[in-house]
């Protein structure tokens, strides 16, 4: 596995990804909503050399309704055995104890963001309502270290999610807009300022509004 797909499993495996073991190693699983679609490409391109299914869609009942999906599945590898024993204790994903040493790049942060990130009023957040609250707040501790971003910690749905301050999120954005795709620009923009009707042409442009700015009209 080269550093780049090291880089997207990190930021996959605290987001929405999974391993499971199937024999004696485990392999990627990666399912989406329909509509993240180009997330789910994105990630079967990045992960070419270890797939060979093609990117599925289907629809499925959850609680009565019906959905639709996309997902893959790469095939068996060491590798992700490495990470399943990382990342997973008796089964449950968890966040390492290591993870200063793991999310050290800005494309992790930015896989992670697509997965479980959301805008909020004035900031954004990470849906991190899986983990717990020690564990947020070792997530909260790394990104202070590896990446000087100051987050807080908030209580949300019973759980406990990572929050991005209005005023560090000139900074978040700087480290991950270049590696987002276009689809879910949406969630930099804050709702107070947010063109509901074209969100994805709002995070390309440069916006005066409360002096939130974007790197990617500069590439």
């Amino acid at each position: 596995m080269d550093k780049t797909q090291e880089s997207v499993l990190i930021g996959t495996m605290l987001g929405d990804g999974g391993l499971r073991y199937k024999g004696r190693n485990c392999r990627l699983h990666i399912k989406h909503a329909a509509w993240q679609l180009p997330l789910v490409q994105f990630k079967h391109e990045a992960f070419r050399s270890f797939v060979s299914m093609k990117i599925r869609e289907f629809t499925q009942v959850v609680k009565g309704k019906r959905y639709s999906f996309a997902e893959f599945v790469s095939r068996i590898n060491p590798d992700f055995t490495i990470f399943y024993n990382i990342f997973y204790r008796d089964g449950k994903k968890i966040v390492p104890k290591n993870i200063e040493t793991l999310l050290t790049e800005p494309l992790s942060l930015a896989v992670w963001f697509m997965d479980d990130g959301s805008a909020e009023y004035a900031g954004a957040s990470f849906q991190t309502h899986c983990f717990s609250k020690s564990e947020v707040e070792l997530l909260q501790r790394c990104l202070e270290r590896n990446f000087c971003l100051s987050m807080t910690v908030r209580r949300n749905k019973g759980k406990w999610i990572l929050y991005v301050p209005k005023r560090n999120l000139i900074r978040f954005r700087s480290l991950v807009e270049p590696f987002m795709l276009d689809r879910f620009l949406y969630k930099l923009i804050p709702y107070s300022v947010k063109n509901k009707t074209n969100p994805v042409e709002t995070a390309r442009r440069v916006p005066i509004i409360s002096g939130y700015d974007t790197v990617r009209s500069a590439r």
